[in-house]
């Protein structure tokens, strides 16, 4: 069995969205030897003005509650710990979608790390 994770992305190909902004997350789900890509799953940005709403962190945080990580190009510690205390884990990365599942994958075969 596997485990979703969200990406801010708006090519498909990086990530390169802050979570805040981000009014789509890309959802993958990892299995012990693939990736498949679920849906593209739209939203309503937490934040427009850089300042995130308790609301607005609610709100994709329920959008988000089937996934074990979001993978964002920047968070805020406030968003960052919300999430986590709704059991999603959030990272800040710079890399393409290929290097992120190769890496994900390649992790869990060697039992170095998990997400869950």
């Amino acid at each position: 069995m596997g485990y979703k994770i969200a990406i801010a992305s708006t090519n498909g190909e990086s990530v390169d969205q802050h979570f805040g902004k981000s009014r789509n997350f890309l959802i993958y789900e990892l299995s012990d030897d693939k990736v498949v890509f679920i849906e593209d799953r739209e939203l309503i940005a937490v934040s427009e003005d850089d300042e995130h709403s308790e609301s607005g962190l609610i709100r994709v945080a329920d959008v988000l509650q089937d996934c074990k990580a979001v993978f964002v190009l920047k968070i805020g510690m406030k968003a960052s710990r919300y999430l986590y205390s709704r059991g999603i884990k959030s990272f800040e990365v710079k890399f393409s979608l290929n290097y992120i599942f190769e890496t994900l994958l390649k992790n869990q075969r060697n039992g170095i790390i998990k997400i869950l």
